[in-house]
This record gives structure tokens, C-alpha cells and sequence, in this order.
């Protein structure tokens, strides 16, 4: 074995397992500080990654809060407001949790979680002002102040709906029923 360590290596045998001593010494020494090293330099990468995504990830949510803002300022003067025209309707309520709302026939009814609103929703997933009923002479008409969850007739989200005696609405968690409680001819 000698004289084949001397043929390929060059080098005594004793040298040649000094050698691979230190190596395998420098290979522990390596083991026992790079790797932890180059561990907390990926953890590291691996965080900074994570922070450029949650930034990102903030930034679009923000452009995506100022884009629903526009919308919704530029949908909102779509939305009739002021002055009523005289509608000869019937008188109305709504049923909100076994209570019911009177629905003036001679102003707008608000929905929503702010306070002073006609119709006062506490719930999660409400808006302050979330949607109106207007009295107008095709009816009460009931409007989606775009809010974030939306106003739901019958199941189907809506812009703006003429409300019929009977209709289910849901605001957010909360359901409604509208009711005519007079019809037009008075009786």
C-alpha cells in the first residue's frame, strides 16, 4: 500500500493521512460555524422576501382601496339624491331582527351603521351608509350606496331595485322584508 501511495500521490503514506485529518477537521470546522452562518444568511433572505411581498401585497391593496373609493364617488353621482318628486305612494316598513321600520314615503331611508340612519344595522360587514330606499314615482326604489359586501334582493346583488311587497333584502349578515302595509287605493 505504501509503495502505491508513493506511485500515485507521491507522497508518504503517514503525509497523505495527516492530510485527510486536517481536511476532515476543517470539514467539522466548517460544519460547526458556515453552515449556521449561511443558514441564518438564507433565513434572512428568506424574510426580507417575505417583507417585499407583504409590501407589495399592501400596495396593491391600497390602490385597490383608492380605485373602489373613485368607483364609488363616481357611482354615488349616479345615484338620484335631493329633492323628491311627489310620489302618491302607499305607506311601508321593513322587518329588521322581528322589528319593524316605518319607510317614510316622503324622504329617503338610510341603511346602514352610523348613527342617526332611519334603519340602524349593527353588524359586521356593514357599512356606515350602505344602501337608501327612495320614494319615487315608479315606487320605492332601493339603492346600493356601494358598499363593500353589497345589498341583495332575492338573492341577486343589485345597483338599484324597485321593491316589490314581500322582497327579501339582505345587508351585509342582516335580512330584511320589505312590506306595503297600505295599498294605494287607501285600504
Amino acid at each position: 500500500m505504501e509503495q502505491f501511495l508513493d506511485f500515485i500521490f507521491g507522497i508518504q503514506w503517514w503525509q497523505w493521512l495527516l492530510a485527510m485529518s486536517c481536511l476532515a477537521g476543517l470539514y467539522y470546522v466548517l460544519a460547526a460555524y458556515a453552515l449556521p452562518f449561511l443558514k441564518g444568511v438564507q433565513d434572512e433572505h428568506a424574510e426580507q422576501t417575505e417583507r417585499q411581498r407583504q409590501e407589495k401585497e399592501e400596495q396593491e391593496k391600497a390602490e385597490d382601496r383608492r380605485k373602489r373609493e373613485a368607483d364609488r364617488k363616481k357611482h354615488l353621482k349616479t345615484i338620484p339624491s335631493g329633492p323628491l318628486e311627489p310620489a302618491n305612494l302607499p305607506k311601508a316598513v321593513v322587518t329588521v331582527r322581528n322589528r319593524n321600520l316605518a319607510v317614510s314615503p316622503d324622504q329617503e331611508t338610510v341603511f346602514g351603521t352610523q348613527r342617526g340612519v332611519a334603519v340602524p344595522i349593527m353588524a359586521r360587514g356593514v357599512s356606515r351608509h350602505h344602501a337608501k330606499v327612495r320614494p319615487e314615482p315608479r315606487g320605492y326604489v332601493l339603492y346600493d350606496l356601494v358598499s363593500e359586501t353589497g345589498t341583495f334582493v332575492a338573492g341577486q346583488r343589485i345597483d338599484s331595485k324597485v321593491l316589490a311587497d314581500g322582497d327579501h333584502i339582505r345587508i351585509g349578515p342582516v335580512e330584511l322584508v320589505f312590506r306595503v302595509i297600505q295599498k294605494p287605493d287607501g285600504r
